[in-house]
């Protein structure tokens, strides 16, 4: 259980501590053949269980940004290297390669610029990595599945996580090439308990029966010899190693027909080179069936299984070469980028969480995230903060409980009379300055109100929020602070709001709201989530869904466009020094204040853990609940 999250679940005890399964290692020192770009270390990663040496050995890639110290001279350089982001990409290879086979230190360096983090390693047996853990067996798929959950382990303890990345890193992909593939479906098989965004299949073979003809072909003799002798990468040069008959049938026998068992949050793009020839290209129905619609094709023209083109390529995208070949890993690493962009990945997302199924009352139940669509409430951003899967147990927020909003003062006659008798929702809570609610409109139905506003009482609306924290102009990074300062300033506020929790019935909901429905309606979401054991991941995928529900706010759209010059005063005496800097627009501006991106909520959970040390922490010591209060919590509103 994340250490984040103290043993008060369902009341029941759970020890937050646990010992550590995994160490690492930086080599200060790299033997010669390893050749590290500025930003890049290697590493030996090593698990208790699974490991006898070394470990597996890896080249980590930190975001180029991390080049720049201070967060001003990273949004100076923000159009060239993208801000640190809280995610890891792990990259693993196939059979007779290593760490930097491919595509590999081509997509490294490319993640690297957007703000990702990339890891690539060596399986046992291979590269740098200590041998096998028999060599009678070889290198299995069972085995290459345990060094991935040694980097799983490595990135879920939050104190080596912080120690090494210098965040709390989420694992959001792993990109796989031909062998490898099979290890990382097995591996997500075996481990449901380790969700995964992202799985990239580059390349990969479906099943093993071209495998053994394969293997026949070259090795006559290799059922009676018992296996074959093989060159393999080790240590910057080549070795004669022998593969044994059981390492070939690991992945013979790999059970590829069960990988669609693998988690259906989990997407996953495959591909290919249309002049494939090791895999038979009928992989590529295969995975296209297997994982329908959560399944992503890209065929990349003339290239080969190694992607390379063919010797009479001729070269129309005017691709380097290598080795007098056209270099398509280019292309690949161009495909991997796209599909891992955060507007994808916000798409994707909102795609698979737009239905939630009723475990209440009736599984066979699809309910709608989104219930009161603007065309038919006025009301935008209206979404349900139901049917998130929690640390505990596997359990899920019960659905139709709590909702959250941008301002409703306009919700049509039909959809508030829905609101209260189709959703049950009883109060609804406007977390807006009194004068600000006053100026942009209340919900016409004052019994159903109850007045909330954090901060003090004092606006804290986009364009307020901007005059006091002039940075939230300039990057949506400097949220995190502004969001610190709302959250000390309504703890009172924030009480009643769980207070009033604690006294539902069944059957009853609530709305909370805002002006946009982004900033403070985003931190009591935030708290809420959190309290109830969702995952920070899934908490910053859950706010940035905001990007997409205030497409329809026309009206305050056009009020904070409307200020046009005036941003320009707002950021005080040196605002052409700061102009300059950032290359800042009315328009960027107006953008960065209704922004909601991934990235500036993980960051206020960052600051909110390193001020409380705990959710748990936060309720009793300021909220004053108590830790049956918390029980309760969870017992209510946590559904199977």
């Amino acid at each position: 259980m994340n250490g984040r999250f103290h043993s008060l679940a369902m009341g029941v005890g759970v020890d937050s501590k646990q010992i550590e399964k995994v160490s690492y290692r930086v080599v200060a020192e790299p033997p010669s053949h390893i050749k590290l770009g500025n930003n890049e270390q290697f590493v030996y990663i090593k698990h208790k269980q699974f490991h006898k040496a070394e470990g597996v050995a890896g080249i980590l890639s930190h975001p180029k940004s991390m080049q720049y110290d201070s967060l001003q001279d990273r949004l100076k350089h923000e159009d060239q290297f993208a801000l640190p982001q809280h995610r890891l990409v792990l990259l693993v290879h196939g059979h007779q390669a290593h760490k930097n086979s491919n595509y590999q230190p081509i997509l490294a360096s490319r993640l690297t610029d957007l703000g990702f983090y990339a890891l690539r390693i060596d399986f046992r047996g291979l590269g740098d990595s200590e041998d096998s853990k028999d060599s009678k067996i070889g290198r299995t798929v069972v085995q290459d599945t345990e060094d991935i959950e040694t980097i799983c382990e490595l990135v879920s303890d939050e104190n080596l996580s912080n120690e090494l990345f210098g965040l709390p890193v989420t694992l959001d992909a792993i990109v796989a090439h031909s062998r490898g593939v099979i290890a990382m479906l097995e591996f997500c098989r075996r481990h449901p308990e380790r969700y995964i965004p992202n799985l990239i299949n580059c390349s990969g073979r479906y099943d093993g029966k071209g495998i053994i003809q394969k293997r026949l072909k070259y090795s006559p003799n290799w059922k009676k010899d018992g296996g074959f002798y093989c060159d393999l990468p080790r240590h910057g040069g080549v070795s004669k190693v022998w593969i044994p008959h059981s390492e070939t049938l690991s992945a013979v026998e790999c059970p590829s027909h069960a990988f669609g068992s693998i988690n259906q949050m989990t997407s996953i793009m495959s591909c290919y080179g249309t002049c494939e020839e090791i895999i038979p290209l009928s992989a590529v129905a295969s995975y296209s069936n297997m994982f329908q619609g959560r399944h992503h094709l890209e065929m990349i023209r003339g290239a080969t299984h190694n992607f390379y083109g063919l010797p009479s390529d001729p070269n129309a995208m005017n691709l380097p070469l290598r080795n007098g070949l056209v270099n398509y890993c280019y292309v690949v690493a161009d495909r991997v980028i796209e599909y891992l962009s955060n507007e994808n990945q916000l798409q994707r997302f909102f795609e698979k969480t737009q239905y939630i199924k009723n475990a209440t009352l009736n599984p066979a139940e699809i309910l709608p995230r989104w219930p009161l669509p603007h065309s038919f409430s006025h009301v935008s951003n209206f979404r349900d903060l139901g049917g998130y899967e929690t640390v505990f147990q596997k359990r899920r927020v019960k659905s139709g409980c709590f909702y959250r909003c941008a301002n409703i003062c306009d919700i049509t006659p039909q959809a508030l009379k829905y609101l209260q008798t189709r959703l049950g929702v009883v109060k609804s809570f406007d977390l807006r300055a009194p004068d600000e609610a006053k100026e942009n409109g209340l919900l016409p139905n004052e019994e159903l109100v109850h007045s909330l506003p954090f901060n003090r009482g004092m606006s804290v609306s986009p364009e307020m929020l901007a005059e006091k924290h002039k940075g939230l102009l300039i990057s949506s990074y400097s949220f995190p602070k502004g969001y610190m300062m709302i959250l000390k300033n309504s703890i009172d506020e924030i009480r009643i709001f769980f207070q009033f929790l604690l006294n539902m019935t069944s059957g009853e909901a609530v709305v909370f709201h805002c002006t946009a429905g982004k900033d403070r309606t985003g931190i009591l979401g935030m708290l809420l989530l959190l309290i109830l054991g969702v995952d920070e991941d899934t908490i910053s995928r859950e706010y940035e869904l905001t990007t997409l529900g205030l497409k329809t706010e026309t009206k305050l759209i056009k009020k904070l466009e409307a200020r046009g010059d005036l941003y320009y005063s707002m950021l005080g005496s040196n605002s052409e020094e700061l102009v300059k800097q950032y290359k800042l627009t009315p328009k960027k501006m107006c953008q960065n204040l209704l922004s909601s991106r991934y990235e500036s909520m993980r960051f206020f959970i960052d600051d909110f853990f390193e001020e409380y040390k705990s959710i748990d922490n936060f309720f009793l010591y300021e909220l004053e609940f108590t830790t049956q209060d918390i029980g309760k919590l969870r017992d209510f509103y946590l559904e199977e």
